[in-house]
Formats: C-alpha cells, sequence, structure tokens
C-alpha cells in the first residue's frame, strides 16, 4: 500500500509540475527528499538481500521498483529542469558486478562534496529483469562499465575523481562552489 500511495504521490507531482504552478525551490525540495526517501529504500532491500529475509523472486521485485522509481524521479528532476532554473546536475551510474569496481566510492565522495546539488542515480548494468536500463544505456550509447553520465557526457570504463569533478564543475549550474577552486 505504500509503494502505491508513493507512485501516486510522484504521478500527482508530475502533474503539478507540468501544470507551471509549482513553486520551483518547493519542487527542487520535494525532489530532494524523494531521493533521500529512495536511497534508504535501496539500504533496506540490500540489508533484506544479506539477511536472506526474501526469496530471490521477491529481492529481484524489490530491486525492479527500486530502479523504477529511481527511473521516475530521474525524469521528475527533468520535468523540473524544464520549468525551473536549474541549480543542481544529473548523473547517471551504471556498474557491473566487479566487486573491485571503486567508482561507486568516487561517486559517493563527489557526493558528499556537492550534496543535493548533485543528484546521482546509479543502475545495475546487468539488471536484464528491467527494461528500462538497457534503454538507458542504448539511449547512451554504454558498452564498457562502469560508466558515468555527468549530464550529457558519458564516461566509459573506470574515470578518476579528478575527471569526473573536473566535468562537474564544468556544468554545474550557477555560482562555482567552492570544492571546484582547489
Amino acid at each position: 500500500l505504500e509503494e502505491k500511495a508513493n507512485l501516486k504521490s510522484l504521478q500527482l507531482q508530475q502533474e503539478y509540475i507540468g501544470s507551471g504552478i509549482a513553486e520551483c525551490r518547493v519542487l527542487n525540495q520535494i525532489l530532494e527528499k524523494n531521493i533521500a526517501e529512495l536511497d534508504e529504500k535501496v539500504n533496506t532491500i540490500l540489508d533484506y538481500e544479506k539477511r536472506s529475509v526474501l526469496n530471490d523472486r521477491e529481492f529481484k521485485l524489490q530491486l525492479r521498483d527500486y530502479f523504477l522509481t529511481e527511473i521516475q524521479f530521474l525524469i521528475l528532476s527533468q520535468e523540473i529542469d524544464k520549468n525551473c532554473s536549474r541549480d543542481h546536475l544529473k548523473v547517471l551510474f551504471f556498474y557491473d558486478e566487479d566487486k573491485q569496481d571503486t567508482q561507486g566510492r568516487i561517486l559517493d565522495y563527489l557526493k558528499s562534496l556537492f550534496g543535493p546539488r548533485v543528484l546521482i542515480f546509479s543502475f545495475d548494468s546487468g539488471f536484464i529483469e528491467e527494461p528500462m536500463i538497457k534503454l538507458l544505456l542504448t539511449s547512451y550509447h554504454i558498452t564498457t562499465f562502469p560508466a558515468v553520465v555527468v549530464e550529457d557526457e558519458v564516461f566509459q570504463g573506470a574515470t578518476s575523481v579528478k575527471t569526473l569533478l573536473a566535468e562537474i564543475c564544468h556544468k554545474l549550474p550557477g555560482d562555482v562552489p567552492k570544492e571546484c577552486t582547489i
């Protein structure tokens, strides 16, 4: 029931944004809150996996729901961008099952520097249960993992903190944050 209510709320938020009535500051706050709640949800799902609380089918359904919700938030943020001046940028992260990969930790570090000004959306490139992930991979012509998309710039393979920081600083709208002057 909670998932159904959250989905309905998200759909109404998108309709409200489309109406042009909504105040941009409030819309961005709602988006940030939604994304924070989504982060909590993935931690719960991963905890379920570790404790084997869910069977494989239920786990994949929970994970699919998570990815679909994340894609909806990505679309919501794009709708907000159409109607409001941007104060953030979007980063898409496509990972695979390489346990040695450090790209996720690099993005966590960058998120800690920029906070809500950088929205990170992470997707398991091998999660074949959700066709939207394949559609995103195809849209960005991604064939090598990990892959990071900063707005419209695609980086395939491991990408350094320095490279991603430079790209974020270059693309971040508004005032240049102090993190970009180091």
